[in-house]
């Protein structure tokens, strides 16, 4: 197979999407050399978009950091009898800086699963395979059952995992965006709400959207260099 093969999707209204190069695996090792030439290919002659896929925290608890503060005031913050926390997923495309995020209540297999469909949609709209580059988490483990086996079923042809080595977070392009996203959102908040510390990060994610070169400036990545670096 080559990466101009192609294959039509079909659309359950009955129309056809476009044509999406032929995949080989559905879970690519990026120590094999020749899975990694393979895919820098397809993203070289435009036929795929690699996305940085990661989770984090959303906690009422703030996280607590150094800060400017003008001398004679200090700047309090309430701590919550009990903490709550929720799950923010992103997608982010290491070509373009846009994200793909959402929040959920925790960290699970459905969340990483609807976040490759929200790739696997854009990808496909632009007649492209979806490549993610993403951790060994337990909620992301492929098995022959199980959610994440379900999920990868139904997107077939459209989505490839590329699994990163294990304790290697240096070589996950998406921790640069929560590196953005919690000075922003997290660090020294003074939210009373999960609600409300919730729209501080859909609207913080709205403006990186809105202003894709933002988030393009902060990873900072030639191209196909994660891959790369795995391998």
């Amino acid at each position: 197979m080559s990466a101009g093969a192609s294959t039509p999707v079909p659309d359950p209204s009955g129309s056809v999407r476009p044509l999406l190069p032929d995949v080989r695996h559905e879970v690519a090792d990026p120590a094999d050399k020749d899975a990694v030439r393979w895919l820098c290919d397809l993203l070289q002659a435009g036929r795929a978009d690699l996305y940085a896929q990661d989770e984090a925290d959303l906690a009422l608890l703030p996280t607590l950091t150094r800060t400017w503060m003008q001398r004679g005031e200090q700047l309090k913050i309430a701590a919550p009898g009990i903490n709550e926390k929720r799950s923010v997923s992103c997608a982010t495309d290491l070509a373009e800086g846009m994200p793909l995020w959402r929040t959920d209540e925790r960290r699970c297999a459905d969340q990483f699963c609807a976040t490759l469909a929200a790739g696997a949609q854009r990808s496909t709209e632009r007649g492209r395979v979806a490549l993610f580059l993403v951790d060994n988490a337990r909620s992301h483990r492929v098995g022959k059952t199980g959610i994440v086996r379900r999920g990868l079923d139904a997107l077939a042809g459209r989505v490839v995992l590329i699994f990163q080595p294990a304790y290697s977070p240096d070589l996950q392009p998406g921790e640069k965006v929560w590196r953005q996203w919690r000075p922003n959102v997290t660090h020294n908040h003074r939210r009373g709400t999960l609600d409300a510390l919730q729209q501080d990060s859909d609207a913080w994610f709205g403006r990186m959207a809105a202003e894709p070169q933002l988030l393009l400036r902060a990873l900072a990545l030639p191209d196909c260099q994660p891959l790369k670096m795995a391998a």
